[in-house]
């Protein structure tokens, strides 16, 4: 009883809002991409204004907050979004699995692009795009402490920072078997990917020629725009954007992929719409998060996406 009233209440904000008829006319441009998506929706938080810091440490409501990266943990969903005017700190969205709601919004102690989100169930860790200075980084929080977090106690502590010499930028990151997956968004040349092992311990360790991927060198090209990477079976996937033009997904068999970035090795690829960006695998599901919610973006597009959708991957691999 419970569940469906939490699912007549946003079918009814859909409607009253109007995403009603906006998803309806979304749904006719991406026929491929929607007809695998369920019903289950996740509305993306603070769109209109979130709660955060400015850059004097005081408690301020932000307008312009740019969602970009997504996790599941087993109970929650995690939107990461930063300051698309660069004068708060980015955040992160809990959102209670079940009923879609907000449970908090978590401040982080500074202002990363956030590009991506990773949970490492083994250690219950949560991973998060970062740089420090010319290289990438990624930083840490214990699921325990996002547990424990109370909206205005200011923002929450980073467990550990570790940086990544082997690339420039944290573009979109994924864990998948007990590697921390980071991809490089480029966007006149390929990408890369590097797969960096976690230890027993929790933390990352030098990038390995055993990675899920097989290189070289422990990375691997990719396609250039990459926004997101997730795997599913035997399978790579890849949402790749860019302005607004539709977005794309590329999925590309492992087995016999020899060049990522040669997108003719691609076993398939799916429009979708403008401004995606972190795409998640979780059994059978893949869930798709967009900005094109965002102050930034509203207005460029009339494809609007304001929600996290879920699609059945069986479907969309048709």
């Amino acid at each position: 009883m419970k569940k469906l009233f939490f699912s007549f209440m946003k079918w009814l904000r859909h409607f009253l809002s109007g995403s009603f008829y906006n998803r309806r006319t979304i749904w006719q441009a991406f026929p491929a991409f929607f007809d695998a998506a369920e019903e289950k929706t996740y509305q993306v938080p603070g769109l209109k204004k979130a709660n955060t810091l400015n850059l004097k440490n005081e408690s301020v409501d932000c307008p312009s907050m740019t969602p970009q990266g997504l996790t599941l943990t087993e109970k929650y969903l995690l939107i990461s979004a930063y300051c698309h005017d660069h004068r708060h700190n980015s955040v992160i969205y809990v959102l209670d699995r079940v009923t879609g709601l907000r449970i908090k919004t978590i401040v982080l102690p500074d202002r990363p692009h956030a590009g991506g989100l990773a949970y490492d169930p083994n250690h219950q860790k949560i991973w998060i795009s970062n740089s420090a200075g010319k290289h990438a980084a990624v930083t840490a929080i214990l699921l325990e402490n996002v547990e424990t977090y109370t909206e205005g106690a200011g923002p929450i502590a980073y467990q550990q920072k570790s940086t990544l010499k082997e690339l420039p930028r944290a573009s979109a990151i994924t864990y998948d078997h007990g590697l921390l997956v980071v991809a490089l968004f480029a966007l006149n040349t390929v990408g890369k990917v590097v797969c960096y092992p976690i230890d027993n311990h929790g933390d990352l360790t030098a990038p390995s020629n055993n990675a899920l991927v097989e290189s070289p060198f422990g990375a691997l090209a990719i396609p250039q725009k990459i926004q997101g990477v997730t795997f599913y079976k035997n399978f790579l996937l890849l949402s790749q954007s860019w302005g607004k033009q539709p977005g794309q997904i590329f999925v590309f068999d492992i087995r016999h992929t020899t060049d990522f970035s040669d997108l003719n090795q691609a076993i398939k690829i799916i429009a979708a719409p403008p401004y995606l960006e972190q795409i998640y695998v979780e059994g059978d599901h893949l869930f798709a998060l967009f900005e094109s919610g965002a102050s930034a973006y509203r207005k460029k597009t009339p494809f609007v996406m304001k929600e996290v959708l879920q699609l059945d991957l069986s479907a969309l691999l048709t």
